[in-house]
């Protein structure tokens, strides 16, 4: 198992270079093909969100936002180009509509997408991402640290399909040679499969320590984002639940707390 396709999405521009650095990396380390992809709100789309006021929208407002899609569409290209070369391994595409919809379905034929969070700590477009593409996404901080990632990896564990997922979709950088693998649960229940799952991984030629902390759904974000920066891990692989917030409200806000205060990236199973 390896990626052979990676898609990083350049619709933001704050953090775009470290994403195309981090992107530019992988495709190297797994001899893959990057896709890089922007896609900006199309006027048309912008003045019907203003609903019974679209009729007071004038052609310099549709003019300006043309403008605006065109100069940040030409920056992103000429960055992707500039950082991740321009030949057969690397593809460009560009669109307008609604940006999480067609990364999203660019990213269902991808293996991975590379994706950012916003600066605020907001979970914004990377959120979007995990409800629908249907692969694993590889969320970034506004800044990532020079280096590989995958040194020292922490893999959230407790038990569950979305855990499971993450766990395999992890597979190729976990086979890569990290100094140190640590797979970790909280509370009793997590824990009740662990054993099991350290045997699992070490079937695919993974060597990792168990790490069993006490602890709930409540306050398992926290406890991760912790134990990660003990281990000072540089990446973090964890489920998702990827259907409706509402799931965030059942199993508790694991996901929500990676997506909006993890200091390192975060792979989220797809």
């Amino acid at each position: 198992m390896t990626y052979r396709t990676i898609l990083v999405e350049v619709v933001t521009e704050a953090g775009a270079e470290d994403r195309l650095r981090v992107a530019d990396s992988l495709v190297t380390r797994f001899d893959a093909t990057l896709i890089g992809m922007h896609a900006a709100p199309s006027p048309v789309e912008l003045v019907a969100q203003y609903g019974w006021a679209a009729g007071y929208v004038g052609p310099d407002l549709i003019d300006a936002q043309e403008k605006a899609n065109v100069a940040a569409r030409t920056r992103a290209r000429e960055a992707f180009r500039r950082r991740c070369g321009d030949d057969a391994t690397n593809s460009w595409r560009e669109a307008e509509g609604d940006p999480a919809r067609l990364v999203a379905a660019a990213a269902r034929t991808a293996d991975l997408v590379v994706a950012g969070r916003e600066q605020d700590g907001g979970a914004g477009f990377a959120e979007e991402l995990l409800t629908t593409t249907g692969v694993p996404v590889l969320a970034l901080p506004p800044q990532v640290a020079a280096g590989e990632i995958g040194r020292s990896v922490l893999v959230a564990w407790n038990g569950s399909r979305e855990a499971a997922r993450a766990a395999h979709d992890a597979l190729p950088l976990l086979q890569r040679g990290p100094r140190e693998v640590a797979l970790c649960a909280i509370g009793e229940e997590a824990g009740q499969s662990l054993e099991d799952a350290v045997a699992m991984l070490g079937r695919h030629g993974v060597r990792c320590e168990p790490v069993r902390l006490a602890g709930g759904d409540a306050d398992a974000g926290e406890l991760l984002l912790a134990e990660a920066t003990a281990r000072h891990a540089d990446l973090l692989v964890m489920g998702a639940y990827g259907h409706a917030r509402l799931r965030e409200l059942v199993f508790g806000g694991a996901t929500r707390h990676a997506l909006a205060r993890a200091p390192i990236p975060v792979l989220f199973g797809g």
